[in-house]
């Protein structure tokens, strides 16, 4: 986790946070929609950054954290200060860029803070109505985000639990 996550630029215990969240560290977890792995990466975005065997905890952990810096460099152009990058790359890490940029952009034309994540939250329960599809801001249609939202507060709350259990 160390060695992966300095290369983010984060702490190695919000990598582990991740994991927890993602697969309770249990290196032959797999989703329904096909993800593998401690980090639960896709089989497609795995082969992307190279990697073939995602049940390696290794080979697994570079895909995943490779991925979060792709994301994490998105977000990064959008003048985000580092709690809330580490929220919007969560976010996406969960639901896919594309969606997290169309609530973002959402937030924008309903006049909030579409650099705040809390701001963005608010918008979400927008996302999920039918009238959303009129909506030229946003691009991929409907999005129920609940599991998103979820997603990033318990990140958040496993890391907060992990950095007070260890040290650096």
């Amino acid at each position: 986790f160390r060695k992966y996550a300095r290369q983010l630029g984060w702490d190695w215990r919000m990598v582990a946070a991740i994991v927890y969240q993602e697969s309770k560290f249990s290196i032959s977890s797999r989703s329904f929609r096909g993800a593998q792995g401690l980090m639960q990466v896709m089989p497609q975005t795995g082969l992307y950054y190279g990697v073939e065997n995602l049940l390696d905890p290794e080979q697994n952990i570079i895909a995943g954290t490779k991925h979060l810096k792709r994301l994490q460099r998105l977000f990064s152009k959008y003048d985000l200060d580092q709690e809330e990058l580490v929220k919007f790359t969560l976010a996406a890490y969960n639901a896919g860029e594309g969606r997290i940029s169309d609530c973002r952009n959402l937030a924008a034309a309903k006049g909030l803070d579409n650099s705040k994540w809390d701001e963005i939250v608010k918008v979400i329960p927008m996302m999920r109505e039918e009238s959303i599809l009129e909506e030229e801001s946003v691009k991929l249609g409907k999005f129920k985000g609940y599991e998103t939202i979820d997603y990033v507060e318990s990140i958040l709350s496993h890391y907060k639990a992990i950095c007070e259990i260890t040290s650096l």
